[in-house]
């Protein structure tokens, strides 16, 4: 089995993912902590990473993929610029569910791999490895390369070490072929 992305209609996420469910289907769709302005107050709700994406995990054949593209607020599966659907690693899955698990705000950004190259040693993100971005505070950028974006999480210094050897990131998300400027 194989996870995809469904790209859904604005706003459909959460129903898209629970008929996906109910369909009898796996399914992941990550969740941030952000803030909403109600009538009287801010408040912290749970609000997608990745807008109008939801994961999907099966055995793809045209029976399958008619099922899903006919839920209700689903558009498509995504593709790549060859026209195959694109496939997330199982790896990548993992990835993002240890950041949602860690309970801290994540922020999607543009997918950036330029800037010193750090790991996590401590904490709840320990093994995580990313780019430095020191504008307005530290944030490491995790990137996704399906989703040919990053996901910036705010970090102490003090919990980062540089990666000086290629070969600790092949277990991370890197793509192998991406450069990074050291």
């Amino acid at each position: 089995m194989k996870w995809y992305i469904l790209y859904t209609r604005h706003h459909h996420e959460r129903a898209v993912h629970e008929r996906i469910i109910d369909k009898g289907f796996q399914a992941y769709l990550p969740l941030t902590m952000g803030w909403r302005k109600s009538k009287r107050s801010l408040r912290k709700v749970a609000i997608p990473l990745f807008p109008r994406h939801v994961f999907v995990r099966c055995y793809l054949e045209l029976y399958a993929h008619l099922e899903l593209i006919s839920i209700r607020g689903v558009m498509r599966l995504l593709e790549d610029t060859q026209g195959q659907l694109r496939v997330v690693p199982e790896e990548e899955i993992r990835l993002l569910g240890k950041l949602c698990d860690a309970d801290i705000s994540l922020e999607c950004t543009g997918y950036q791999l330029q800037g010193p190259l750090m790991e996590v040693v401590r904490g709840r993100l320990r093994g995580i490895a990313g780019v430095i971005r020191d504008e307005p505070k530290t944030s490491l950028l995790v990137p996704i390369p399906t989703l040919q974006t990053s996901v910036a999480v705010e970090v102490n210094r003090a919990q980062l070490l540089p990666c000086t050897e290629r070969e600790e990131l092949r277990g991370s998300s890197f793509p192998p072929d991406s450069t990074v400027e050291r």
